[in-house]
């Protein structure tokens, strides 16, 4: 990465593609266990659910950030406030239009919390797929100064004005428990 944060990494790889031309771009970390045929069933879900930026649910012996993203049981995706921007995030280029170019901060904290208020602005739903849940590897901050992305986090949501509520951001408004047979236009494992 040298020394530019992830999305400002992102964004230089995303400036040489039209993204109008792909309805969804899945940004990953290098250090995430995915479940088999992870792509085919998690776009589908998220479609079902129309959700506009998601994740896939952490598996209970991944490395989350918060407990909120750990895989609910008897849910197959929960449509929440807020969603992570790693270690798996996804954009449907209904979001992509008003999230990119992401934000060019060195580690990236906070981020997760601007593409949340702008989906909310836009009546978009975001959420978290539990149905396909995935496993992080290592910690968040394990190869950097958490203090020093803090700063800069706190500094980010000052300039945009942002004051999260963790009480409005941490609760789920609607969890999928089943597909019914008219909502499937994809090869979605039931």
């Amino acid at each position: 990465m040298g020394n530019r944060g992830k999305f400002g990494n992102i964004n230089t790889a995303l400036s040489r593609v039209n993204l109008k031309q792909y309805d969804w771009v899945v940004i990953t970390d290098d250090d995430v266990a995915l479940p088999p045929r992870f792509l085919d069933t998690f776009i589908p879900l998220c479609e079902v659910m129309d959700l506009k930026i998601s994740q896939p649910a952490h598996r209970y012996h991944s490395y989350a950030s918060f407990t909120f993203n750990y895989r609910k049981w008897n849910s197959l995706g929960r449509v929440t406030r807020y969603v992570e921007d790693g270690p798996v995030t996804a954009f449907h280029r209904d979001a992509i239009a008003y999230t990119f170019p992401f934000p060019e901060l060195r580690w990236a904290w906070a981020t997760d919390i601007l593409f949340c208020n702008e989906a909310h602005k836009n009546n978009h739903n975001v959420g978290i797929v539990d149905y396909t849940a995935i496993e992080h590897l290592k910690p968040a901050g394990q190869d950097y100064s958490r203090r020093e992305a803090m700063a800069e986090a706190r500094a980010f949501l000052s300039r945009h004005a942002l004051h999260p509520d963790r009480h409005d951001l941490f609760r789920n408004t609607e969890i999928l428990r089943h597909i019914r047979e008219s909502h499937l236009s994809y090869d979605v494992p039931r």
